[in-house]
């Protein structure tokens, strides 16, 4: 309709060109609007093409985003609310700015700019479904279903991109269309006080073509009056038909409310009546509703009763666990207490290994020092022993001495002897001489004298000696004795000095124990702190889990309060026999799409899924 619009819009144009009327700058303003209007009508048009589109191509693309959101699981669902509804509001916009767009409201190249970003965002959110990195929050799809659902997402987003971005690349053509289309109405405003058959321009003949314009607009006029009669009668007969329609359609809604009337007082056995008006797949739907609620309440029933006694079976097992706690919560403190205590005693312990290492440490330097001293001793005693030995040797040569000076006595002591008994004979001599032999008679007096003089005097000299060679005697044998007693001290200075360097040893390698011992005992003190520490922080999550144990043991007995306000709730619901002894399974919840009843004629429409609720 548009485009015969403009068409005629066209050869109007083109005819009234060909006229002459001089002088109207009115006229001339509205020929040259007119020709921007159809230079610019291609682009005007795909406007309004991609605001149907967009109209049409936002739901489904919420439709499909809903869809493959719901594949990712109940959080993933949640947590993306936020995500979704950005994602409908920017689709909503981006309908709003097209519809702007081709209407010709506002600013139209900024129109078109923030269509360009409502759909550039669209965009992102389908290719990060598709495992782009846009930061959108949006995870990548997966599952073959969940790709082919993306598939029909992306493919409806590419045909709508393609005919929006050629609309918004002529946004300026549509803006100067729609500006030209208001400089056109304001020229025809301009006009119409000289649309007369006596108004001429002065100085000129007539213009011919003001009666024709006029008279055309009388019969777009008629026409219009025309196609609004034939609609009016049209309305008239849908009208009609409507109201009978609306009538029927009131008596079956009576009829059905009528039958669902003790539905309300939770009787379960009332069936709705199916039929061919507009309340049969309504009745149809309240039919499989009632069904499924049977099950459920029947379900609620059941599971209540299981509920209920699965619950005074854990709240026992509860009281026992929360008894277990506490007791677990002491033997901890228990344990922590004798952990402390051990840590202690190994503190202790490392403190007496530590003192016990400098102990050892001062034992070997003792040793250390012992050993040089019996090291010294031993050195002291060989120069004794060999001090000894060359005076052993000096007396031994001093009693061969004496023992010459004996010899040597007893030679004088005979000379002695024989000088006596020449000076004797001398004296028997001179007194047989008489007074001749007088003086020699002295002298061999005196000889005889000197001789016992010496004789006593070699007397004395070999008592001496004789004492001389005892004491030497004696002397060496003490000497030899000091000898053996200074070669058995050297022995057992040698032994004490080899037990000395066993202890230094010994005490080297207990001093090496007792550091190994000590660093151990340090090593573990801090294993037995992190133990006090562990169990400190075992006994407050035992103390957390009696408590925790406790606000089960409440919340089990809330559960069982609770289960027994659901069996109260279902117990006003009336149930057929068949529903109250059916017993399907507990957990389970009947299929919604299997026991669909065969007399429906009609199924409701679904929910659209590009909107999630919470």
């Amino acid at each position: 309709e548009r485009q015969r619009m403009a068409d005629a819009l066209a050869k109007n144009a083109a005819q009234i060109q060909g006229k002459q009327f001089a002088g109207s700058a009115a006229a001339q303003k509205m020929l040259s609007a007119t020709k921007q209007v159809l230079d610019n009508r291609e682009a005007a048009l795909s406007s309004h093409d991609a605001a149907r589109s967009a109209a049409t191509a936002v739901p489904q693309l919420l439709q499909g985003l809903g869809n493959i959101i719901v594949g990712f699981g109940a959080t993933r669902v949640e947590s993306m609310k936020r995500n979704n509804d950005r994602f409908e509001q920017t689709g909503e916009r981006l309908v709003r700015d097209l519809q702007a767009l081709a209407d010709g409201v506002g600013d139209a190249v900024k129109t078109a700019a923030h269509a360009g970003e409502s759909l550039e965002y669209l965009g992102q959110v389908v290719g990060e479904l598709a495992g782009e990195d846009a930061g959108l929050g949006f995870p990548k799809v997966t599952g073959a279903d969940g790709e082919q659902k993306l598939k029909a997402l992306t493919a409806v987003y590419r045909k709508l991109a393609d005919q929006v971005r050629a609309t918004l690349s002529a946004a300026e053509k549509i803006g100067a269309a729609h500006l030209a289309s208001r400089e056109v109405l304001a020229a025809h405003k301009a006009l119409l006080p000289t649309l007369s058959p006596q108004t001429a321009v002065a100085g000129s003949a007539p213009i011919p073509w003001i009666p024709l314009a006029v008279l055309g607009i009388a019969l777009a006029a008629l026409v219009g009056l025309l196609v609004v009669n034939t609609a009016a009668h049209r309305i008239g007969r849908e009208l009609n038909k409507q109201a009978g329609q609306n009538e029927r359609n009131q008596e079956a809604i009576l009829r059905l409310l009528d039958e669902l009337s003790n539905l309300a007082d939770g009787d379960l056995t009332v069936q709705a009546t199916v039929t061919e008006d507009i309340t049969g797949a309504i009745a149809d739907s309240i039919n499989y509703a009632i069904e499924a609620l049977r099950e459920l309440v029947a379900t609620i029933n059941r599971t209540a009763i299981t509920l209920d006694s699965g619950a005074k079976q854990t709240l026992a097992s509860a009281g026992h666990l929360a008894k277990a706690s506490v007791a677990q919560s002491k033997q901890v403190a228990a344990a922590s207490e004798s952990a402390a205590a051990m840590a202690g005693s190994v503190e202790e312990v490392s403190g007496n290994a530590e003192r016990s290492a400098d102990v050892a440490r001062h034992a070997v330097d003792i040793s250390h020092k012992g050993g040089d001293a019996v090291r010294r001793t031993i050195d002291g005693m060989n120069a004794i022993r060999e001090t000894i030995q060359e005076t052993s040797k000096r007396i031994k040569r001093l009693g061969e001495s004496s023992q010459e000076i004996g010899n040597i006595v007893e030679l004088i002591n005979d000379i002695a002897e024989q000088t006596n008994i020449l000076a004797l004979n001398a004296s028997i001599q001179a007194s047989m001489a008489g007074e001749a032999g007088r003086g020699f008679a002295v002298v061999a007096d005196e000889v005889q004298r000197l001789a016992e003089r010496a004789a006593n005097a070699t007397k004395q000299i070999e008592v001496l000696v004789r004492t001389i060679q005892a004491d030497t005697n004696e002397a060496v044998v003490s000497m030899e004795r000091s000898t053996t007693d200074v070669v058995g001290g050297a022995l057992l200075a040698e032994n004490a000095g080899a037990a000395l360097e066993e202890i230094e040893q010994v005490s080297n390698q207990i001093a090496s124990l007792v550091q190994n011992i000590s660093a151990s005992a340090r090593h573990q003190t801090g294993s037995a702190q992190d133990i006090a520490r562990n169990m400190q922080v075992l006994r407050e999550i035992s103390a957390q889990t009696a408590e925790n144990s406790a606000a089960t043991t409440n919340s089990i007995g809330k559960l069982a309060q609770l289960s027994t306000l659901l069996r109260k709730s279902v117990a006003g619901f009336r149930l057929p026999e068949s529903a109250g002894s059916a017993r399907p399974e507990p957990a389970s919840i009947p299929a919604m799409t299997n026991n669909r009843p065969a007399a429906s004629t009609a199924t409701p429409a679904p929910r659209p899924a590009g909107r999630m609720t919470a």
